[in-house]
C-alpha cells in the first residue's frame, strides 16, 4: 500500500510538472513591471520572546509576471516560521483576468513552542498546558480561469506534523490523541472559485464564493484517511472612499479519520481572534466575520471587527446556539504587494494580540 501511495504521489507530481511546463506567461505589459516590497519584523511577546525577521515579495524579476514570496521569522525562545512561495503568473496580476493555466508552489515550516490542545467539542474547558508542535508543508496547485470570474484549481499537499513535550498527566493531549507524536498527511485538492473582487491583496468591492474538497487516502502514503469540505462566502462594499465594509461566512466539515491539526477549529488569527489558538475543535464548524476597514494616515489604516462561530461533531450538529463571539480592532499597513496586519481580539476569555500579513479574508 505504501509503495502504491508513493507511485501515485510521484505520478501526480509528474503530471503537475508537465502541465506547469506548459504555462505560457504573457509578455509583461506596462502595468506589470518589476516591483518589490520588504517589511522587517521586530516584536516582543511574553510567550514567544523577542521576535525578529521579515517578509519580502518580488514580482516580475524575470519579466514573466511571476512572483517570489519569502517570510523568515525567529524568536529568542525558539519560535520559527519560514515560508517560500512562487506563483506564475502572480495571483494579484491574474485577478479579474481569464488565463489558460497558472502555477502556485509553496513550502512552509512552522515551529510553535506554545501550542494548545483543549480537547474536542464546543464547550471544552480552558487550560494553560502548552507543548511544541512542528509542521512542514509542501503544496503545488494548478489553476485555470474559465472566465475572469470562474476559476478551478487542482493540487497536491503533503504535511508532516510532530507534537512533543506534553505530559499525559495533564489529562488533555495524550499519545492516543489522533495526530499526537509523528504524523503525515498526503492529499489531493480540488477547488472552485467565483471571484468578482477588484483585488486579492486589498479588495474594495466584489464578491467571492469558494468551495474546496481535500481527499487524504492511505493509498497516497498518508497516515490518515479523511475528506474535508470547505465553503466560504465573502463580500466587500465600499461605502466611502477608502472605507470598506467586509463580511465572511465560513462552513467546514471533516469526515473520516483525521489528525487533530486537520480538524475544524475556532480561535486564532484567522477565525475568532479573541480566543486562544485552536480553542474549540471538532469535525465541523461555522464562522461569521464582519470588518469595517477605514483609512488613518497615508498607508496606515484601521479596522473594527466582530467574529462569531461554533464547532460540532458534524455539519448537522451546527445550530444557532452556543456561538463563541468576540470583537476587536486592528491596524493595517498597506504596501504594494501585501498588507501588514495587527489585531487585538477581545472575548469573555480575555484579550489576544496577533501580528500577521494580509487581510483575514
Amino acid at each position: 500500500m505504501r509503495k502504491r501511495g508513493k507511485v501515485l504521489i510521484w505520478g501526480w507530481l509528474l503530471t503537475i510538472s508537465i502541465l506547469a511546463a506548459s504555462v505560457r506567461a504573457q509578455s509583461p505589459s506596462a502595468e506589470h513591471r518589476f516591483t518589490y516590497s520588504v517589511f522587517p519584523i521586530l516584536m516582543y511577546d511574553s510567550d514567544v520572546g523577542l521576535g525578529y525577521g521579515g517578509r519580502g515579495v518580488v514580482k516580475n524579476l524575470y519579466r514573466r509576471d511571476e512572483s517570489f514570496d519569502l517570510v523568515l521569522f525567529n524568536s529568542t525562545k525558539g519560535e520559527q516560521y519560514y515560508v517560500f512561495a512562487f506563483s506564475l503568473p502572480d495571483a494579484e496580476l491574474r485577478q479579474g483576468r481569464k488565463y489558460p493555466l497558472a502555477l502556485d508552489f509553496r513550502v512552509e515550516y512552522d515551529k510553535m513552542i506554545h501550542s494548545n490542545f483543549f480537547g474536542f467539542g464546543n464547550a471544552t474547558a480552558d487550560n494553560e498546558f502548552q507543548f511544541i508542535k512542528e509542521s512542514g508543508k509542501l503544496e503545488v496547485t494548478l489553476s485555470h480561469a474559465f472566465s475572469a470570474r470562474m476559476i478551478a484549481e487542482a493540487g497536491y499537499r503533503f504535511t508532516g506534523y510532530s507534537t512533543y513535550g506534553f505530559d499525559p498527566a495533564w489529562g488533555t493531549i495524550t499519545p492516543e490523541t489522533p495526530g499526537a507524536g509523528e504524523s503525515r498527511v498526503s492529499l489531493l485538492t480540488a477547488r472552485l472559485r467565483w471571484d468578482t473582487r477588484d483585488s486579492q491583496i486589498n479588495p474594495q468591492r466584489g464578491f467571492r464564493a469558494f468551495y474546496s474538497v481535500e481527499y487524504s487516502p492511505s493509498a497516497l502514503g498518508s497516515d490518515w484517511n479523511f475528506v474535508k469540505h470547505r465553503l466560504e462566502l465573502s463580500a466587500y462594499r465600499r461605502i466611502f472612499p477608502g472605507h470598506v465594509l467586509a463580511a465572511r461566512l465560513w462552513l467546514q466539515g471533516v469526515s473520516g479519520a483525521a489528525p487533530y491539526p486537520e480538524l475544524s477549529k475556532i480561535g486564532d488569527s484567522e477565525t475568532a481572534r479573541g480566543y486562544k489558538a485552536d480553542r474549540f475543535m471538532d469535525n465541523a464548524m461555522i464562522l461569521g466575520t464582519i470588518e469595517y476597514r477605514f483609512p488613518l494616515f497615508r498607508r496606515l489604516g484601521g479596522v473594527l471587527f466582530v467574529d462569531a462561530g461554533r464547532v460540532a461533531g458534524s455539519l448537522r450538529g451546527l445550530s444557532p446556539n452556543g456561538w463563541h463571539r468576540n470583537w476587536g480592532w486592528g491596524l493595517r499597513y498597506y504596501l504594494t504587494n501585501f498588507v501588514v496586519r495587527m489585531d487585538v481580539g477581545i472575548s469573555v476569555e480575555g484579550q489576544r494580540l496577533f501580528f500577521n500579513f494580509n487581510h483575514v479574508f
